[in-house]
């Protein structure tokens, strides 16, 4: 793959992850409106909904392969979101935040498993240096015990780190937009499912309540995951895995820009080393004649 299409692949994935970020900020006021599974269950089929009816046209290029293996990433992207809105509700969004991006070590660890090929070198640095940044970011000096909250954002981690896998080896197969649309029909139908049966039907009556959703819907879930199969069908797992570390820098900057949350010399360096961990593997091929990338 040449240079200019790995860069816009990276810079896609960039976007697709600075959209979901937002999601956190506004998926917190939802919380106080309705349900976190409720929330899902109306944000992702109005995603949907609207995916489907603007690219109905596109529907003929789904076969059989696209629909097993779109459902089969929305699946791990309903188990990552569920875990994600449930350890919201039980434990700040900082910890949250911290707990579910430690994927940035689970993927490539699980995808040099899956190959039988021990990570590259810049690829394992630039993960154990995210994983600090993130810390750096998010913790602040906080004490991180393992509650029950904690625990379930660990499993939203893992699920997301099969969601990245998944949508890697199957975005290089399929038409990795229409893997996108469908994964989200997916989740829709599924996190509504879940919603009416654990927690009953509910239908949110606040215009506030409606606001988030319709966001949540549009921005963070009809951009924000339906092109996350485009960026990595030009991009690596591992290299993938990294841009989840953008997720809790992005927030932290939106928290300092509109609920004037103060970054400090912790989130700083938490900043710069995760920028940092981006950086390695970039440069990395300069000095090696190894591929980082596909």
């Amino acid at each position: 793959m040449n240079t200019k299409r790995r860069n816009h692949a990276m810079i896609l994935l960039f976007s697709v992850i600075a959209l979901r970020a937002t999601s956190l900020l506004f998926a917190t006021t939802g919380l106080s409106y309705m349900g976190p599974l409720t929330m899902n269950g109306y944000r992702f089929p109005l995603a949907a909904i609207i995916m489907l009816f603007i690219f109905r046209k596109d529907m003929k290029k789904i076969d059989k392969s696209i629909l097993m293996h779109g459902s089969i990433i929305g699946f791990f992207f309903l188990l990552t979101m569920s875990f994600e809105v449930i350890g919201l509700k039980m434990t700040n969004s900082s910890t949250t935040s911290f707990l579910e991006n430690t994927a940035i070590i689970f993927v490539p660890l699980v995808d040099a498993l899956l190959v039988k090929k021990a990570p590259k070198i810049s690829v394992i640095i630039s993960a154990i240096i995210a994983l600090i940044g993130v810390g750096f970011l998010t913790l602040k000096g906080g004490h991180l015990g393992l509650s029950l909250g904690e625990f379930i954002c660990i499993l939203s981690a893992l699920a997301y780190t099969c969601a990245v896998i998944a949508t890697d080896r199957f975005s290089k197969r399929d038409d990795p937009f229409m893997l996108g649309i469908i994964q989200v029909a997916f989740i829709g139908l599924s996190s509504f499912t879940l919603a009416m049966i654990v927690e009953g039907p509910a239908f949110p009556t606040a215009p506030a309540a409606w606001g988030v959703l319709f966001f949540l819907a549009i921005v963070c879930t009809c951009f924000g995951f339906t092109l996350q199969p485009v960026a990595q069908s030009r991009l690596s797992a591992s290299i993938s895995g990294l841009f989840c570390a953008f997720n809790p820098l992005i927030t932290a900057i939106l928290g300092y820009i509109f609920l004037g949350e103060r970054l400090g010399p912790t989130g700083i360096i938490g900043g710069l080393l995760i920028l940092t961990s981006i950086v390695i593997p970039a440069l990395a091929p300069m000095f090696s004649n190894h591929k980082e990338y596909h």
